[in-house]
């Protein structure tokens, strides 16, 4: 977030909030991604027409890299007791009451979407998961019209020349999984302004035609997969794709998206594929990927023996006590972090999203507690310490990683079938 605006925000653990997740975030994925950002620009009345794979992992990339502030409407049963009202509140979410919650008082969402149209003409962001819930199929659902009232409705009022819809799409590699990797691509605006002759004449053609538009938008910077019977042969090709085409490791965050565009032209492909040639690559793919599981071995350590190398040992040796600090210095925030998650936590989706959350407060915390007691015992070491906490955590995570890359790579690479599954392989092929 540019904090330049941050006086456009209201609500004040909002602005408090923003860097602390922005350090969590770094340790809890792999690669960020991030393409056209810019495109959610200050100072105009933005609204973000989103998909919505977790609970609160989405809007927090949100709120956090997006320059303007950004205003999140969210499920508005997680509003019902004062005080987490008040702390959603604080951080810019607002509430919008679903019949599927059991809400039925209509006067509420009026609410809702007045609410919105006042942040529009403040000319700031306001995001809508436009598909109305959260799940973490790879696919689009449906748009709902809210979107598309609120749009109109907010143009017919106040005449907004600006007044645009921005579909944002977010894309997980898994999404309920740490160390994942994420890829928020924002698409090209959709200004209300041209549809607004339309809209004139027929108000109901207009917000079907605005719908239809986003959900073509959102298929076309999103994992979008056409048939539920292709999920799993799906995840097999990514895999496939992800092992041939190694992200880089460092930088974390990347303000572009090649590696995004190549495995979504692979679902694309998959989409468009004939039956009879689909069902032949799924054999050959699923044979693979079988033998891999039988033999405890993964793609990447298979086809990737430069891992192995002894060279790597020249990394691992010498890091191992900083390492060994990093891990001895984060156990209480990951012990906590990950226990609440693991008992908590029912649905898939809220498994990131919890773990970030209890990341961000009990980290805090921890520091807070560290950096006090070293001022009030002045001991300087233990100052130091405190504020190193992010990047020793990160540099323990960086170390386990490729050790235990190394050790897959080495498994792979002195396993007795190693020649026949290299052969399973290649029969593959290319999709």
């Amino acid at each position: 977030m540019d904090y330049r605006y941050a006086r456009q925000s209201t609500g004040w653990t909002y602005l408090f909030l923003t860097p602390l997740v922005k350090v969590v975030y770094l340790l809890l994925f792999r690669k960020i991604y991030l393409h056209n950002r810019k495109s959610v620009k200050p100072n105009t009345p933005v609204l973000i027409a989103a998909n919505h794979p977790t609970a609160f992992i989405d809007p927090c990339f949100f709120t956090t890299f997006f320059d303007p502030p950004v205003y999140n409407m969210t499920r508005g049963d997680i509003f019902r007791k004062p005080f987490f009202r008040m702390l959603l509140e604080s951080c810019n979410m607002f509430p919008v009451f679903r019949q599927r919650d059991g809400y039925t008082d209509k006067d509420r969402n009026d609410e809702a979407f007045e609410f919105s149209q006042n942040k529009l003409c403040k000319r700031v962001a306001v995001n809508i998961f436009v598909e109305g819930e959260h799940h973490l199929d790879k696919r689009i659902l449906p748009i709902q019209k809210g979107i598309a009232r609120i749009a109109f409705a907010t143009y017919a009022q106040h005449q907004l020349e600006d007044l645009q819809v921005v579909p944002v799409g977010c894309n997980y590699n898994h999404g309920q999984q740490t160390r994942d990797e994420a890829k928020i691509i924002v698409g090209t605006p959709l200004f209300i302004k041209d549809y607004w002759p339309t809209y004139e004449q027929n108000p109901n053609i207009a917000v079907n035609q605005l719908c239809r538009d986003i959900l073509k938008a959102l298929k076309a910077i999103c994992y979008h997969i056409e048939d539920r019977a292709d999920d799993e042969f799906a995840e097999q090709l990514l895999t496939l794709w992800r092992t041939d085409h190694p992200a880089d490791r460092l930088p974390v965050i990347e303000y572009q998206a090649s590696r995004f565009w190549g495995e979504k032209a692979i679902l694309d492909q998959l989409n468009l594929m004939p039956e009879p040639e689909k069902n032949r690559h799924r054999e050959l793919t699923t044979t693979y990927f079988n033998a891999l599981e039988n033999a405890a071995i993964k793609d990447e350590a298979l086809m990737h023996p430069a891992h192995a190398k002894p060279e790597w040992l020249l990394f691992l040796i010498p890091f191992a006590p900083i390492a060994l600090l990093g891990f001895l210095l984060g156990w209480p925030v990951r012990f906590l972090a990950y226990g609440v998650a693991q008992k908590k936590v029912k649905k898939q989706e809220f498994y990131t999203s919890v773990l970030m959350g209890m990341g961000v407060i009990v980290g805090f915390i921890y520091f807070l507690g560290m950096f006090t007691c070293g001022i009030l015992l002045s001991a300087p070491w233990l100052v130091t310490l405190a504020l190193l906490l992010p990047l020793l955590a990160w540099v323990y995570i960086f170390w386990k990683e490729t050790l235990l890359r190394w050790k897959a790579a080495k498994k792979a690479k002195f396993y007795p079938g190693r020649e026949h599954l290299l052969a399973l392989r290649k029969a593959v092929g290319a999709f």
